[in-house]
């Protein structure tokens, strides 16, 4: 079987696996088949990668770097390889959940070639709000899906979610590239939005996170960045509030550091100076805040309002 192409990051990915959250990159009449190959950045395997892993001797480390090259092994669903920024081989375990050797591919691996790239991948989402990409940062759970989403039902576009991949303009700004068309969304998420399950397929079998397709807000060209706010809930306090306060000083640095998508990846491939230097950048030429959420109760649309407002009020450092 050929190779199917897709876009996502920035990137024209060349997959002999099967992508369907992907979008397919669009095809030139007029490009001969070696051009077509030219324009690939990274190419998606599949192959025995088995002994391989044997012949490395990792022993109980799971995730294992070596001369450019990132090797992982996730039990019950397959081996995962990617190299130089350029090229992932999946091994799956026989019967392994598609659905989950896929969301590793969309996820750890792509965040790793992104790294092996120079591409900045932050762990959050982030919509279009007047012609500028606006991230939300945030720990598994914090509600960074849920903030897009209700911002993508207030007409404003969503650009990525899960992964924010951050590079640079010629211009020197730092911009947002597309990410693909679909959303994660878990169990209380759907709720709040008044949406049922059963419209929406899982993730994969062993979680109740859903796959809500969004090719309709979907904004499919890079933007530049106007600022990244973290998402901080506390939903131990009795008391239901949203409360949205400026980062200031190191913690900027920190706050970057902190929400790159695998971050424990970084240093294991020797990148620590480089996400230092690139988090330093970043951190002198946007907008850092952090927003607040106590209490348990569905507060999304009172988060746009308040984030809109901000926004509104032209107060991001974005050039």
């Amino acid at each position: 079987m050929l190779p199917v192409h897709y876009i996502a990051y920035g990137l024209r990915w060349s997959s002999q696996i099967q992508m369907p959250e992907l979008q397919i990159a669009p095809k030139d009449a007029d490009t001969d088949f070696d051009a077509v190959l030219d324009a690939v950045d990274v190419h998606i395997e599949s192959s025995d990668l088995n002994p391989l892993w044997e012949s490395w001797d990792v022993g109980n480390d799971n995730f294992v770097a070596r001369e450019g090259r990132l090797f992982f092994k996730i039990e019950d669903t397959g081996l995962f390889l990617m190299e130089q920024g350029k090229r992932i081989v999946v091994s799956p375990q026989p019967g392994a959940d598609e659905k989950k050797v896929r969301l590793f591919i969309l996820g750890t691996c792509m965040a790793v070639i992104m790294m092996q790239r120079g591409i900045l991948p932050l762990h959050g989402s982030a919509v279009v709000i007047d012609g500028w990409a606006y991230a939300f940062v945030g720990h598994s759970g914090a509600g960074k899906s849920t903030l897009s989403a209700a911002l993508a039902s207030r007409g404003y576009p969503l650009l990525t979610d899960d992964v924010v991949a951050l590079t640079w303009d010629a211009g020197g700004r730092a911009i947002v590239s597309p990410g693909y068309p679909q959303q994660k969304l878990w169990q209380p998420s759907l709720d709040g939005f008044g949406m049922k399950e059963q419209d929406y397929a899982t993730v994969h079998a062993e979680i109740t996170k859903y796959a809500i397709p969004v090719q309709h807000y979907f904004h499919e060209m890079a933007v530049p960045l106007g600022g990244i706010f973290e998402l901080a809930p506390q939903p131990e306090e009795n008391h239901t509030s949203v409360q949205l306060v400026e980062v200031t000083g190191l913690e900027r640095l920190h706050l970057l550091c902190s929400h790159t998508f695998r971050g424990g990846l970084v240093a294991r491939q020797g990148l620590a100076q480089w996400l230092f230097e690139t988090a330093s950048r970043l951190s002198a030429s946007v907008e850092i805040g952090r927003l607040v959420r106590t209490g348990a109760e569905f507060t999304a649309f009172e988060m746009v309002d308040r984030i809109t407002d901000h926004i509104r009020k032209g107060v991001h450092t974005g050039q």
